[in-house]
């Protein structure tokens, strides 16, 4: 009789030890695949390669925005979650059209390579006139700037909308990938503590 209870207890120590290594593995790939911050805060904002698209005339830079909070918002009229964020992302950019230290940077983006500009302007016209008349857009066409962004970013991937924030010296706070609802109506209380600064 003895040694079926030695085998028993064995047995159940290896169904143990089986169990907590099952454990610890499964804790390490939670662990693994944990978002571990954005990369991109506290970078600087890369060089824009941007152009006019749509009512601008010229295009937003380092430079010209140095000493402003920036805002950049990738997007696209192809995109279903970007077209239910623009609206939210308007209301942001109303809140702020009077104020000169905020710049609200809206680019228009292709699905594929912006090789056609005209058809990408129409789309966004097109787009803009029935949500924002006037607001000024702009393309990225060669993809430098999401290029340098994605960089920054985990795993060096670009997905639509991408919103960029950033102080007035050119350091990131704050990226946004992909739609939540509400999350524009959060910006504009880190916008305006930034602006306290």
């Amino acid at each position: 009789m003895a040694p079926q209870n030695n085998d028993a207890v064995s047995s159940l120590k290896t169904l143990l030890l089986f169990g907590g290594l099952m454990l610890l593995g499964t804790l390490a790939l939670v662990w693994l695949g944990t978002p571990r911050g954005m990369p991109a805060v506290g970078q600087s904002l890369p060089i824009l390669d941007l152009q006019p698209l749509v009512n601008a005339e010229s295009a937003p830079t380092v430079d010209n925005l140095s000493g402003r909070v920036v805002l950049l918002h990738f997007w696209g009229t192809w995109c279903p979650p970007c077209r239910r964020e623009f609206p939210e992302f308007v209301e942001l950019a109303k809140k702020f059209e009077d104020e000169s230290q905020v710049a609200i940077v809206s680019v228009s983006c292709s699905a594929g390579p912006e090789y056609k500009l005209d058809e990408l302007k129409s789309e966004t016209e097109a787009y803009l006139s029935d949500v924002a008349p006037g607001m000024p857009t702009y393309s990225d066409s060669a993809a430098m700037t999401r290029t340098q962004i994605a960089l920054l970013l985990s795993g060096g991937t670009f997905g639509y909308p991408t919103t960029v924030l950033a102080d007035a010296n050119g350091k990131i706070t704050k990226v946004l990938e992909g739609y939540r609802e509400g999350a524009m109506a959060k910006l504009e209380s880190e916008i305006e503590s930034l602006l306290k600064r």
